[in-house]
Formats: C-alpha cells, sequence, structure tokens
C-alpha cells in the first residue's frame, strides 16, 4: 500500500507508487549510510514538507537520478525544511511532480520565465505547461550527474540569457526571388501582328505566330526577373526592408523581336522593294510637278 506523504508548499507529491516508495526507502538508506562521510555536500539529510532530500548527490538512482533545487532559501520556500547552506536535491520524479503542487502565483512565475526565453505562452495548456516543467527538471538532473549544481530554474535562466543575446544582436538576411514572365499565345499574335503588317504588308500566319511564340518564350525563359530584398531585424523586430529587381524582358525588346523575326521572312525583301520603289516614284511625281 502507498504511504501518504506531506502535501505542503511546492514539495509534496500526494502519494507514492510502490516504486516511487521504494526507491525513496533505498535513497534514504544509502543517504543516511553515507551522510557523515560525504564531503560534497556536508549536510545531514532531513525530511521537511515534502519526502526526503539532503544537500548532497553523491547517491544517484539511474531510473530516478537526484536534481539540485537550489540554495536553502530556495528549498525552503518550496516547502523543505532543514536544509544545508550546500543546498538540496530531491529525486526527478518529485520535482517534476511540483507542479501539480504550485500555486497561482508559482504558475504565474513560470508562465513569465517561460516569455522571457521565447515561448509563445498564450495559447499553452495545461499538460503543456507540465511537460515543459518537466524538461527543464530532467535537464537539471543530468547536470546533476554531471557535477553541477543547476536547479531546474536556472536552466530556465540560461535559456532566458540565451533568448535576450539573440534579441539584442542586429540581423540581415538576404532572399533572392525569380520571376518568369513567359508570354501566351495571344500576346505573341498581338506583338508580331504588328510587325508583319509594317515589315510584310499582311497578316501572319498561324503557323508564323505558333513560330514567333516559340522564339518568344525562350527568349523569356533566358532572361527571368531576379528581386534581392535585403532585411535588418533587431532581433525579431523588422527595422526596414530594401528591394532590387534586375533582368527581365521589356515591352520594346519584344517588340524588337518580333520585328527581326518578320525581317527573316523571305517575302520582306521584295515587300520592302516594292514599297521603296514606290515611294520613290511618287517623290520623282511630287518633285517634277
Amino acid at each position: 500500500m502507498s504511504t501518504p506523504t506531506g502535501g505542503g508548499g511546492g514539495g509534496g507529491t500526494g502519494y507514492l507508487s510502490p516504486t516511487q516508495q521504494q526507491n525513496q526507502n533505498t535513497f534514504s538508506g544509502t543517504v543516511k549510510k553515507n551522510a557523515g562521510a560525504s564531503t560534497s555536500g556536508g549536510g545531514t539529510f532531513q525530511r521537511g514538507q515534502g519526502p526526503l532530500i539532503g544537500a548532497t548527490s553523491s547517491y544517484q538512482n539511474p531510473k530516478d537520478p537526484t536534481v539540485y533545487i537550489g540554495p536553502s532559501s530556495i528549498a525552503s520556500s518550496l516547502g523543505f525544511g532543514g536544509i544545508g547552506e550546500a543546498g538540496a536535491y530531491a529525486p526527478l520524479s518529485q520535482v517534476q511532480g511540483m507542479y501539480y503542487n504550485w500555486d497561482a502565483k508559482t504558475k504565474n512565475k513560470f508562465l513569465s520565465q517561460l516569455s522571457l526565453a521565447g515561448y509563445d505562452t498564450g495559447g499553452l495548456k495545461d499538460a503543456q505547461l507540465a511537460s515543459l516543467w518537466a524538461g527543464y527538471a530532467e535537464v537539471a538532473s543530468k547536470y546533476a550527474l554531471a557535477g553541477t549544481k543547476m536547479s531546474p530554474w536556472e536552466v530556465i535562466g540560461k535559456d532566458i540569457a540565451q533568448h535576450e543575446s539573440v534579441v539584442a544582436k542586429p540581423r540581415t538576411t538576404t532572399q533572392t526571388g525569380t520571376q518568369y514572365n513567359i508570354s501566351t499565345a495571344e500576346d505573341a499574335h498581338a506583338l508580331f501582328q504588328g510587325a508583319a503588317q509594317t515589315l510584310l504588308g499582311r497578316d501572319p500566319t498561324k503557323s508564323e505566330i505558333a513560330r514567333f511564340k516559340g522564339v518568344l518564350n525562350k527568349y523569356e525563359q533566358a532572361n527571368p526577373t531576379t528581386t534581392v530584398t535585403t532585411s535588418n531585424y533587431l532581433g525579431s523586430d523588422l527595422q526596414n526592408q530594401t528591394s532590387k529587381t534586375t533582368g527581365g524582358t521589356s515591352a520594346a525588346s519584344e517588340q524588337l523581336m518580333a520585328e527581326e523575326e518578320a525581317k527573316k521572312n523571305p517575302q520582306y525583301g521584295a515587300y520592302q522593294a516594292a514599297t521603296n520603289g514606290m515611294n520613290w516614284l511618287m517623290s520623282m511625281i511630287n518633285g517634277g510637278g
């Protein structure tokens, strides 16, 4: 049968499972055996308002490693009494379960710390908050295994410092966009219509329009519009943004292509000769008159 434990403050977790009770008993016996010989913390383990905790991390249960809670002042505020100056440790499972005994003030503090660390806390549900706290507690337990005193709150503090460092730094990003402006069959028809009437003296045939469209589209694919956008940020805030566009095709260049294509037609020379000859004859007649 599970044994009830104190649930006051932030340290109690209600009833322990048989496995947790066994882990705690093993933890308690080992700590009491080694408390006098321990040189890492120098304090004796006490039972405060929560399960057994102490001022050393010399004992580690691989399945439920200890987590550094903090110095005596912080540990006491969480509901643990009799803590030495070296600070206190508690099993990971217990520290992770502290969330469910927090009062509104402590939860609000956790939310504030998460916000400072860069989390979007507006839509976080209770289960998500509990999971985040459990994750920070697990990281703290790994620090304890490595011999470093770092409480879950201090781990959050590292994230806050990192986020503040990123936010304070100016940064510049550059994005390049490429756009192809490909003419339709109607566009090609309109372009070549004018060129054929002027240089050939007639409307273009369907095959001539189709051939010109292929030439025009190939030219357009080889000359896309490229836009380079440069954005300057201070942290996540956009300060200014500039864009520069190069390349692409113009209406004038496409019109020139239509005229050049029309000039390749064998009828171009004969039409120009006939037109120029008639113009010369008319000028002679007018001049002679």
